[in-house]
């Protein structure tokens, strides 16, 4: 009988440790799913960070693209500027040079004027000075003409 109590309190103690070995089983199993089911909410948080980061890394990649298509339109902007910027001064210098040349022009017609109105006064001049010489002539003539008559007679 002895041995009969022992083997089934043996049997009892081994059920109860069976039992205590199944909660914990059980309860290990509830926490290894729990893991599991947070490894894999972990692994998906990964994989859509992820596709955040590539989506991002393109988009930084098109913002870089963007600026740089802005630095060499800058960049030809202000070519372009340059280049007007020379032009205007070209323009403004041609503008001055004709400007100049047309002070040069109003001063040679200045000139040209002056210089035909010596010439008409000099042709006035040169018509009086015709005039007493065929006066003088005449003059001359006639005293010579007096002369000869003075001279017959005599």
């Amino acid at each position: 009988d002895f041995l009969q109590e022992e083997i089934i309190k043996m049997k009892r103690k081994i059920e109860e440790e069976a039992k205590i070995a199944t909660t914990s089983l059980e309860k290990l199993q509830a926490k290894a799913d729990d893991l599991q089911a947070l490894v894999t909410m972990k692994s998906e948080k990964i994989l859509e960070m992820e596709s955040e980061r590539k989506e991002q890394e393109t988009i930084r990649m098109k913002e870089i693209d963007m600026l740089i298509e802005l630095r060499d339109i800058v960049e030809d902007q202000k070519t372009r500027i340059a280049s007007l910027e020379e032009e205007v001064e070209r323009g403004d210098s041609a503008q001055r040079s004709m400007e100049a040349q047309q002070r040069l022009l109003c001063e040679a017609e200045a000139k040209t004027a002056e210089a035909e109105e010596t010439v008409e006064k000099w042709k006035a001049r040169m018509a009086e000075a015709e005039l007493i010489m065929k006066e003088m002539e005449a003059k001359i003539e006639q005293e010579e003409e007096e002369n000869r008559m003075l001279q017959e007679m005599i």
